[in-house]
């Protein structure tokens, strides 16, 4: 009888589940060059001219977009060509501006030269032209024009205390450019009554009439006694003594 044997049967094993690799959740960086989005951030940078020449102390032509345009400095003065320290103040405008290039900002349109005001600051510096003009007493502050401008009254004050440029003689500036210095004007043809009433001689003979109608010349020895007026062209009775308006003495 054979024997019945059971065989194991040897069932292989599971074959391992593949591994997902985990995914960063990072984005993926662009490098920098690659990048052509514009910087936001930056401040567009201010347009630069050049000074094609200098006429006058803080007064200069740049060529803007192929006009030449005349500007100003705003808020500073300078000596006027006949004013001592003309000189000085426009090789100072030529140092400053013909140096180097500048940027420019308009404070005003037009003044009363048909000029543009501008502000202006040279590349590279960090002082304006017109304060630093102030500081250095090369021109004074137009206070009316800034409305009294806070660095440019404090760089007067230091320039007034240290007696610089046209510090050294302010009245030379002062008596021309102030109109209370200057004198009223005095009419040449006052009225016939102030005349009268002041006794100015006018054109011609001015006569005394006195209060009994007798005239009298200059002179006389009534003239301007008691009661009467000046008179040019009088009426009444000549005096017997100075002959009146014919002045032919005594009779």
């Amino acid at each position: 009888m054979l024997a019945h044997f059971s065989v194991a049967q040897t069932v292989p094993p599971p074959s391992p589940l593949p591994v997902t690799p985990k995914v960063s959740p990072e984005k993926p960086t662009i490098p920098a060059e690659t990048s052509s989005v514009p910087d936001s951030t930056k401040a567009p940078k201010a347009p630069e001219y050049e000074v094609l020449r200098v006429l006058s102390p803080g007064v200069f032509d740049i060529m803007v977009e192929g006009f030449q345009v005349r500007f100003r400095a705003w808020g500073v003065g300078f000596p006027k060509r006949d004013q001592p320290g003309y000189r000085e103040a426009l090789r100072f405008t030529e140092q400053q501006l013909l140096a180097s290039k500048v940027n420019l900002k308009t404070k005003q349109e037009f003044d009363l030269k048909n000029l543009k005001l501008v502000d202006i600051l040279p590349v590279g510096s960090q002082t304006t032209f017109s304060r630093q003009a102030i500081l250095s007493g090369h021109g004074w502050h137009l206070e009316k024009e800034t409305n009294r401008y806070g660095p440019f009254t404090l760089a007067q004050m230091k320039a007034k205390r240290m007696v610089l440029g046209v510090w050294r003689t302010p009245l030379a500036y002062t008596q021309a450019d102030d109109a209370s210095a200057t004198p009223m004007p005095k009419p040449k043809l006052p009225g016939a009554l102030f005349r009268q009433q002041q006794g100015i001689p006018t054109a011609g003979i001015s006569y005394w009439v006195s209060s009994l109608g007798k005239v009298h010349r200059p002179g006389c020895a009534f003239y301007r006694k008691g009661r009467g007026l000046i008179s040019n062209t009088p009426q009444g009775y000549d005096c017997r003594i100075c002959g009146g308006r014919n002045g032919k003495g005594t009779r």
